[in-house]
């Protein structure tokens, strides 16, 4: 690895790789029977080009359809999830919200309650990953060594502003590499949380089509809170 880089504010400008990406729409009464790679396909929801990797699911209680490219779209009674995977997510991969987006347009009849912009990133250590988790709890508390075995550190913090709520865990975490081996580091997951208070079919779908809209700067905030994480005061 690279020799590490801190800037000004004493934060790490290392780079973190975005794995994992994904609009959620709660609901009440959704129907997960609908979802399948037809609906998919013919309402312009998915690229019919896009090819399914694995068999489908689709029952009254859950349903699921995976596509190559680490792309799949779920469904329960509760929710609706657009999801993607991949070892280092450009900007330019995000298609979920635009999913989402087209989804609400085609099934605007089912009572939506809240919508979730979830994100995971990650961010390789150079050793420094459990010690840094560690000081963000307590410094160098005696529980640091139980019986000669350090523990695995996990973190959870909770933003609350008015209109939006960020969740945000952080936990020690390995990542294959290009050579198989595994390599240290810190797996970052938010969740940007919001309500939805619009009464009407028309109002709650504009709200939630404004909300989506709104994914890029979520990334922005959580990009920045993981480099906060490593800034000292």
């Amino acid at each position: 690895m690279g020799q590490k880089q801190t800037n000004s504010n004493g934060g790490d400008d290392r780079n973190v790789d975005l794995i994992e990406f994904s609009v959620v729409l709660v609901a009440t009464s959704n129907n997960p029977s609908i979802l399948n790679p037809d609906f998919l396909y013919y309402n312009g929801i998915v690229d019919a080009n896009r090819q399914v990797q694995e068999p489908c699911i689709s029952t009254h209680a859950y349903s699921q359809v995976t596509f190559k490219g680490g792309l799949a779209v779920k469904a329960d009674p509760d929710r609706v999830i657009f999801e993607q995977r991949g070892d280092k997510l450009a900007m330019e991969d995000i298609i979920c919200p635009e999913m989402a987006k087209r989804y609400l347009e085609k099934v605007p009849h089912v009572p939506y309650r809240a919508v979730g912009i979830n994100l995971k990133v990650y961010r390789p250590s150079e050793g420094e990953a459990a010690d840094r988790a560690a000081e963000a709890l307590i410094d160098k508390g005696a529980w640091m060594s139980f019986k000669d075995l350090t523990p695995e550190i996990q973190l959870k913090a909770i933003y609350q502003y008015t209109g939006r709520t960020i969740l945000l865990d952080i936990a020690e975490a390995k990542k294959k590499g290009a050579d198989g081996n595994q390599i240290p580091g810190m797996l970052f997951q938010a969740n940007f949380h919001r309500d939805i208070t619009e009464t009407t079919p028309r109002e709650r779908i504009v709200r939630l089509l404004s909300i989506i809209d709104s994914w890029r700067q979520d990334l922005s905030d959580f990009q920045l809170l993981v480099k906060k994480f490593y800034e000292r005061q």
